[in-house]
């Protein structure tokens, strides 16, 4: 009678893993050149969307997990890189109207670098569903930023933006693909 019950319990333990594996192991999965092209055929700039994901060409593509973690650090450092763009910007006009505007995309981008820093420690958590909302988030800020710039001068700034932009729109697709409905 024991060998039954425990043959029984085995194959029932068995039958578990198997219904629970499938629903989370394309997670896990490396990433193909059509899950790429899944990702980045509706992003405003494909071209964009996919030189970033396969951005170290040295590595293989990893899975959407590394993907999304890929997305974010490429996020981060260019939103530090405008961040660093608006003060100096902003130090070397006399225009007090452009001063404004650049003091206002720095209070949007202080605001999505963040949020950044909470995708971040979502991501750690295997939370990817916060990590789509704060995407989708700080691309509100990032519009804001653009729309409060009205100057010629600014085209620096508004060309910065709008690769943060791409790279925040790649990263919203990327965490889509991690969440329950992606």
């Amino acid at each position: 009678m024991a060998p039954s019950f425990s043959l029984s319990s085995l194959l029932s333990f068995m039958l578990t893993i198997l219904l629970i594996c499938p629903t989370h192991a394309h997670k896990n999965v490396q990433v193909s050149e059509k899950v790429l092209y899944d990702i980045c055929h509706n992003h405003a700039d494909y071209s964009f969307c996919l030189k970033a994901l396969k951005s170290d060409p040295s590595a293989p593509l990893p899975d959407l997990v590394g993907l999304t973690n890929v997305s974010i650090n490429l996020a981060d450092v260019a939103t530090n890189k405008t961040l660093e763009l608006i003060a100096s910007l902003k130090s070397n006009t006399s225009d007090p109207l452009l001063a404004s505007q650049y003091e206002s995309c720095g209070v949007f981008y202080g605001n999505i670098a963040h949020i950044i820093e909470d995708a971040k420690k979502a991501w750690k958590a295997g939370d990817y569903e916060t990590v789509f909302v704060k995407a989708g988030g700080i691309l509100t800020y990032n519009v804001d930023c653009s729309d409060a710039l009205t100057f010629k001068e600014a085209s620096s700034l508004r060309e910065a933006n709008k690769e943060v932009y791409n790279y925040f729109t790649t990263l919203l697709r990327v965490s889509k693909s991690l969440t329950k409905d992606g």
